[in-house]
Parts: structure tokens; sequence; C-alpha cells
């Protein structure tokens, strides 16, 4: 029916009258044709939209749990397996019976997240590293400088475009770890 209808709103207006006569004699009285005129050719209309807030983003309707902040503002490396939408949701929904550990960092007493507890971000797949990375980009632009966001952007770019993607993702993921790792450390 759609796809008639769509035919008919592209026929010259001699052509419709036609084509409802002919309609006419072949359907029964008793059942109804669709409102054709009622059938808009403009589907999308900028116009029309409202718009949205430059810091909406999909991928960080959660928001980054404060156990990874935690994290970070003890001098720990955070895996990109924290930021992947599924652990993302763990976080904020199991988060408090979810088991911590104590560190001293410099003196100071850290309950952080066992990390243990997820799964290693060597064994992520190509479309969580990418879910995770956004999500990670996204961060980093709320709790960094300009210069940080645009240095992991280009990072995690590269790394994407890569044609070797495909072919040895392994290889990429563990450079990846590894230039995060060296950064956190610092």
């Amino acid at each position: 029916l759609q796809q008639w209808i769509s035919a008919f709103t592209q026929l010259s207006p001699t052509s419709q009258t036609q084509g409802s006569a002919v309609l006419d004699s072949i359907i029964p009285k008793a059942a109804s044709r669709p409102n054709v005129a009622s059938v808009a050719k403009v589907l999308f209309d900028t116009a029309k939209e409202l718009p949205t807030g430059s810091g909406v983003d999909s991928t960080y309707s959660f928001g980054i749990h404060s156990f990874v902040q935690d994290l970070l503002n003890a001098g720990q490396y955070c895996p990109l397996t924290l930021f992947t939408n599924a652990n993302t949701e763990r976080l904020h929904r199991e988060g408090y019976s979810l088991k911590r550990t104590k560190i001293n960092v410099n003196g100071i007493s850290h309950h952080l997240l066992d990390l243990s507890q997820f799964a290693n971000e060597l064994d992520l797949d190509p479309l969580s590293w990418q879910e995770a990375y956004q999500r990670y980009l996204t961060w980093i632009k709320d709790i960094g400088d300009p210069l940080s966001h645009t240095r992991w952007s280009n990072h995690f770019v590269t790394l994407s475009k890569d044609e070797a993607i495909r072919k040895n993702f392994r290889a990429i993921i563990e450079f990846d770890v590894e230039m995060r790792q060296n950064y956190a450390l610092r």
C-alpha cells in the first residue's frame, strides 16, 4: 500500500484522477481509500527540527561513573573496558556492589574499583573498542584540556582508519593500550 501511495503521488493530476476512477471500479464501496492528499512529499525538513544541546552524546547518556574518576585521581590507569556501553551501565547499576581494593599511592589510601571484575581490554572486539574510545574521548573533553582531547582524537582516528584494523586488530589494540598506559604513567 505504501509503495502504491508513493507511486500515486508521483503521477500527474490527470493520471491521479484516472487511477482513482480505476480504483473506484475495483474496490468495494465498503472499503475506504487512503487519503493521499495528506501524504507529504517532503519527508525531512530541517526548518521543523529543534536544536539539540552541544553536549548531548548518546554514547555518554550514563556519564562516567565516579569509580573511573577515582582511578584517574589516584594516578591509576583506566582501561577502555570501563568505557563500553555494557560496563558503563554495569557500573551505574551495580557500582556499589562491585569489589573495591585498598591501595596506597604516595602515602594516601584509596579504595578503588577492582579491575579484575572486568574483561581485559586486549580482548575487546573492534566495535566495542570504537564504542569505548568514543565515550573515552567525550570524557577527556570534559575533564582535560583541548590539546589532550585533540591528541587522543587524532590517536584514535589514525588507528581506526588504518586498513590493518581488519587484518590485525590485535596489534592495533596492543599499540593503543601501550600508548595510553605510558601516557597515564607520566
